[in-house]
């Protein structure tokens, strides 16, 4: 079951079987911008600091500066208070977590969402539709079968069957952690359709596809079958 709620005073209170989902904007004033800044700890604003691009600089801010805040409200301390750790390949949990709480973010193209939810490993990743050679990235990232499926589709559909199925993907492996570089380890089934499914892994996993913008793919992927998802646009306070 999926609930969309635009409101900046959701429910911050989680249950084992519920899962929220929050949609931003990235675009913010310059002075938004600074206070997002120092709400970054020391390592972010150097992980900042390293994009090449000042676009990219600044979506990294205001995405990293919204999570923490998200976060704020369910574990009432302050945005700046809040200490994440990684683990070796690079994926954010947070340090101190008396709940506990499980979140994963992604953003792209100015979008972002977050994913917060009890005790299961979480993941989700969100894609702008953009113009690619969808068959030849699919035969480089993909498993045969998959490459054969967006084959055989008509030429209008390969491109969105693409993002959904990599969506899929990446939403699962960034809630595992184990990285992009299991691409073609995982294999999905039925991505066009309202319940994909991954067919070589042993664990029940869900995979829920997440309503978002226009010219947008998201895709959440939990362990565990039956969740509630609701989700809630965040708006600049």
């Amino acid at each position: 079951m999926e609930h969309h709620e635009l409101t900046p005073e959701a429910n911050f209170q989680l249950s084992s079987q519920t899962v929220h989902v929050w949609h931003t904007n990235l675009k913010r004033s310059p002075q938004s911008l600074q206070f997002y800044q120092t709400l970054l700890s020391s390592d972010e604003q150097k992980r900042a600091e390293r994009f090449k691009f000042e676009k990219d600089q600044q979506a990294f801010i205001i995405a990293r500066g919204t999570l923490r805040k998200i976060l704020s409200h369910y574990l009432n301390l302050r945005p700046e208070q809040i200490k994440f750790k990684y683990s070796s390949k690079g994926k954010p949990s947070l340090d101190f977590n008396p709940l506990p709480l499980h979140f994963n973010l992604s953003h792209a193209h100015g979008k972002a969402i977050y994913a917060i939810a009890l005790e299961k490993n979480l993941g989700v990743d969100i894609e702008f539709i953009r113009e690619i050679e969808v068959l030849s990235l699919a035969q480089r990232f993909f498993c045969h079968s998959e490459y054969q499926w967006l084959n055989a589709l008509p030429l209008d559909q390969q491109k969105l069957a693409f993002f959904r199925l990599w969506t899929c993907k990446e939403a699962y492996l960034k809630a595992t952690g184990e990285g992009l570089v299991g691409l073609q380890d995982i294999e999905i089934q039925t991505p066009l359709g309202s319940s994909p499914q991954i067919l070589n892994i042993s664990q029940n996993w869900r995979l829920q596809t997440i309503k978002t913008a226009e010219n947008y793919v998201a895709t959440l992927a939990i362990e565990g079958i039956h969740y509630e998802f609701k989700n809630w646009q965040w708006i600049e306070e």
